[in-house]
C-alpha cells in the first residue's frame, strides 16, 4: 500500500521540481541580459516590478513552448502561456494515472509511463492545434492581403510602406507576421531578405510564392502589380482546391470516428449488461496486455487515417 500511496507524491515532486528548475533556469537568464543592458544603459532601474514580471513569465512560457513543441518544424503561431500549458499538462497525468492505476487497477511501473506521457502530449497536442490555426488563419486572410499590398502599390505607395500598413491594420496572425517584416526592414534589412526570412519561418506555399513575387521583381524589374494580382488569383485557387479535398475526406473522417466509436459503446453496453463478462480484461494481467494491445492499435489506425487525410489536403 505504501508504494501506491507515494507513487502519486513522487510524480508531483518530479513535476514541481522540473517547474521550479525551468522557472530558476529562466531567472537566471533574465538576470544575466538584465546585467548586460545596465553596463550601457539605466533602462532596468527604471523598469516597473509589472514589466519584469511580464517578462519573466513570457520567457518561462517560450521555454515551456519549446519543451513541448520540440521537433515541431513551424513555431511561430504558438502564443499559449506557461501557465495552462502547466495546468493541461497536471490535469492529463492526474487523469490518466488515475483511469490507469486506480480504476483498471495498472502496476504502476505501467501507470507512471502513461501519466508522464500523457502530461507531456496534451500540452503538446495544443500548442500544435494553435500552431493550426494560426496557419489556417493566415491562409485565409492572406489572398485579401496581396489584394491590398498591390492596391498600394497602385497608388503609388512604396513596397515597405505597404508592409508596415498591413502590419498595423491587418488582423492576426497576418498582421504580426508583416509587422516583423517590417521591423527588420526598418534596423537594416533588404526587403527580398526580410520576405525569404520569413517564408522560411512561416512555412507556407502562398506566402513563399509573395516573397519569391517580390524578390524576383526587385531583381529584374516589371510590373510588381500585374504579378500580384495573377498570384492573389491563383492562391484563391488554391484555396479552393484544398476545401474541395477537405469535403472530399468527410466521409472518411466521419467512418473513423463512428469506427472508433464502436468499441467504446460495445464495452459500455456489456460493463452495464454483463459486469463479470469483461472482468478478466480489468483484474488479471493477460487482460491489462490485452487492452493494451487493442488501445494501441486503435490510436495507431486513427493516426494511419489522419495522416492519410492531411497528405490529401496538404497536397492540394
Amino acid at each position: 500500500m505504501a508504494p501506491v500511496a507515494a507513487a502519486p507524491i513522487l510524480l508531483l515532486f518530479f513535476g514541481a521540481v522540473v517547474l521550479i528548475w525551468a522557472y530558476l533556469a529562466s531567472r537566471r537568464h533574465h538576470e544575466t541580459f538584465d546585467r548586460r543592458v545596465g553596463l550601457v544603459t539605466p533602462t532596468k532601474a527604471e523598469a516597473s516590478a509589472g514589466e519584469r514580471l511580464r517578462g519573466r513569465s513570457e520567457m518561462l512560457g517560450r521555454g515551456l513552448r519549446s519543451f513541448f513543441a520540440a521537433g515541431t518544424a513551424r513555431t511561430w503561431g504558438m502564443t499559449i502561456g506557461g501557465l495552462k500549458l502547466v495546468m493541461a499538462a497536471a490535469i492529463a497525468a492526474a487523469a490518466v494515472w488515475l483511469l490507469a492505476h486506480v480504476a483498471l487497477a495498472m502496476p504502476i511501473v505501467v501507470a507512471a509511463p502513461l501519466a508522464a506521457a500523457a502530461g507531456y502530449m496534451v500540452p503538446r497536442i495544443l500548442i500544435r492545434r494553435e500552431q493550426a490555426q494560426a496557419e489556417s488563419a493566415f491562409q485565409e486572410l492572406f489572398p485579401d492581403t496581396v489584394d491590398t499590398v498591390a492596391r498600394m502599390l497602385r497608388a503609388g505607395i512604396p513596397i515597405s510602406g505597404a508592409v508596415r500598413s498591413i502590419g498595423n491594420e491587418a488582423a492576426p496572425p497576418v498582421s504580426t507576421v508583416f509587422n516583423r517584416i517590417a521591423d527588420e526592414v526598418e534596423i537594416g534589412a533588404r526587403i527580398e531578405e526580410a520576405l525569404d526570412a520569413a517564408s522560411r519561418r512561416i512555412g507556407l506555399g502562398d506566402f513563399r510564392f509573395f516573397a519569391v513575387a517580390v524578390a524576383l521583381q526587385y531583381a529584374t524589374g516589371g510590373n510588381l502589380v500585374s504579378t500580384l494580382d495573377i498570384l492573389s488569383n491563383i492562391i484563391r485557387r488554391r484555396r479552393a482546391v484544398r476545401l474541395k479535398a477537405h469535403a472530399a475526406t468527410a466521409e472518411i473522417r466521419v467512418s473513423a470516428y463512428v469506427l472508433g466509436a464502436l468499441p467504446l459503446l460495445i464495452i459500455g453496453g456489456l460493463a452495464l449488461v454483463q459486469p463479470d463478462y469483461l472482468a478478466p480484461l480489468f483484474t488479471d494481467a493477460r487482460g491489462h496486455v490485452i487492452l493494451g494491445i487493442a488501445a494501441g492499435g486503435m490510436l495507431l489506425a486513427f493516426l494511419t487515417m489522419r495522416q492519410l487525410m492531411r497528405g490529401v489536403t496538404a497536397n492540394a
